[in-house]
């Protein structure tokens, strides 16, 4: 047991690491190129209204976590304010 680190493992062979992965054709659609850059008022909106069928960026979860950390601090202080108005009138 006093001997278990006096010597290093044998060596890897980097040849039984490898992993042989068949390629697969891009089956992706192209995008659409891009107009010309003398017309930037056509780039403008040509990516907006590319960008207008997207799926929205902030998920109903997100929502719902940002309503509850806002939500709740309000809350508590309106109950607060609530409480000392009717112990103080």
């Amino acid at each position: 047991m006093t001997n278990r680190f006096s010597h290093l493992p044998d060596p890897v062979d980097p040849s039984r690491l490898v992993v042989e992965v068949p390629a697969s054709p891009d089956d992706r659609p192209a995008p659409e190129p891009a107009p010309p850059a003398a017309a930037p008022e056509l780039v403008a909106a040509t990516q907006v209204a590319q960008g207008s069928g997207a799926p929205r960026t902030m998920r109903s979860s997100q929502w719902t976590a940002g309503l509850l950390i806002a939500g709740v601090p309000i809350g508590v202080l309106v109950v607060v304010a609530v409480v000392q108005i009717a112990l103080g009138g």
